[in-house]
C-alpha cells in the first residue's frame, strides 16, 4: 500500500495575485526613492500587518529576479570580483 507522508506547518504562499500591487509599489519607489519598501506600502493605503508583510516580501524577491537578469545594453557584464593576476594580466594586455 502506498504511503503519503502528510507536510507539516503552514503552506507555502497565498495563492494571491499581487503582481498589479508590486508594480504599483516599484513606481512609487522609483519615484520617491528615499521611502522604505513599507512606508510605501502603508501610503499605498495598506494597514494590515499580514498584507504588508506579504506584500514587502514579494517585492524583495521581484528585486531579486530584476538583480538576476543581463544588462539590457548587449555588453557582457564585468565580473563582481578579479584577482591580482587577473588584474596583472588585463594591464599587460592593455599596455602593449
Amino acid at each position: 500500500m502506498l504511503q503519503v507522508k502528510s507536510r507539516r506547518g503552514r503552506p507555502k504562499g497565498t495563492g494571491i495575485d499581487d503582481s498589479d500591487r508590486i508594480a504599483r509599489l516599484a513606481e512609487v519607489l522609483k519615484v520617491r526613492p528615499e521611502l522604505t519598501p513599507t512606508t510605501a506600502i502603508r501610503g499605498m493605503g495598506f494597514t494590515d500587518p499580514s498584507t504588508i508583510r506579504r506584500l514587502r516580501d514579494k517585492y524583495k524577491l521581484f528585486v531579486q529576479s530584476l538583480d538576476r537578469l543581463p544588462a539590457d545594453n548587449g555588453k557582457a557584464t564585468a565580473p563582481l570580483r578579479t584577482t591580482r593576476a587577473e588584474d596583472a594580466k588585463s594591464t599587460a594586455v592593455t599596455l602593449r
